[in-house]
C-alpha cells in the first residue's frame, strides 16, 4: 500500500521530470534563436544551404518562439504550485531562458555591429597605414579615385561617400 508521503514524493518527482522537459525545450528555443546568428556571422565562408535555412529561421522564428514561450510560461505557472524548491529554481530558470530566447528573436545584432561608416576620413597613399597584403576596394569616377580598406569595411560593410561630386555607396 502506498502511503501519503510516498504518493507526494512521486508527484514531486513527476513535476521535476516535467520541469526538466520544459528546461530542455527552453534550451531548444535558445538554439533556434541563436542558429541564424551562428550561421550568418561575418568573416567566414557561408554555405548557401545553411544560409538559406538560417534566413528562413530568421524570418519565421518570432511567432514560433512567442508561442513556445507562452506554452512554457503557462505550464511553469501550473507546475509551480506545490513544487519543491529545486523544481521552482528550475522552473524560474526555464522561464528566464525561454524569455531571453524570445526577446533575442527581435534583436538584430548585425544592426549594432555593422553600422554605416558615415563620413570617412581620407589620406594620400603615401600616408595610408596599410600592410603590403591588405586588400582594398577601389572606386574611380571621372579620374578621381578612392580606396577603401577591406579590414575597415569588414566592420561597417557600408560607406556613404561622395566621389567627383556624386553620392556613392560602397559596400562589402
Amino acid at each position: 500500500m502506498i502511503t501519503f508521503s510516498q504518493n507526494r514524493a512521486a508527484q514531486r518527482l513527476d513535476k521535476l521530470g516535467a520541469t526538466l522537459c520544459l528546461f530542455i525545450a527552453s534550451i531548444a528555443m535558445f538554439a533556434l534563436a541563436a542558429y541564424p546568428i551562428y550561421v550568418i556571422r561575418p568573416f567566414r565562408e557561408q554555405d548557401p544551404e545553411a544560409l538559406q535555412r538560417a534566413l528562413w529561421v530568421l524570418l519565421h522564428n518570432k511567432p514560433i518562439l512567442l508561442g513556445l514561450f507562452c506554452v512554457i510560461a503557462m505550464t511553469a505557472i501550473a507546475l509551480w504550485r506545490r513544487s519543491g524548491w529545486a523544481t521552482k529554481i528550475l522552473l524560474a530558470s526555464t522561464v528566464v531562458v525561454s524569455m531571453l530566447a524570445t526577446i533575442s528573436a527581435w534583436i538584430n545584432p548585425y544592426e549594432h555591429m555593422f553600422h554605416p561608416f558615415g563620413t570617412p576620413q581620407y589620406t594620400t597613399i603615401e600616408h595610408a597605414s596599410l600592410e603590403p597584403n591588405d586588400m582594398v576596394i577601389a572606386v574611380t569616377v571621372s579620374g578621381e579615385s578612392r580606396a577603401y580598406g577591406i579590414r575597415e569595411m569588414g566592420y561597417h560593410h557600408i560607406v556613404n561617400d561622395r566621389l567627383h561630386q556624386l553620392p556613392i555607396l560602397v559596400t562589402y
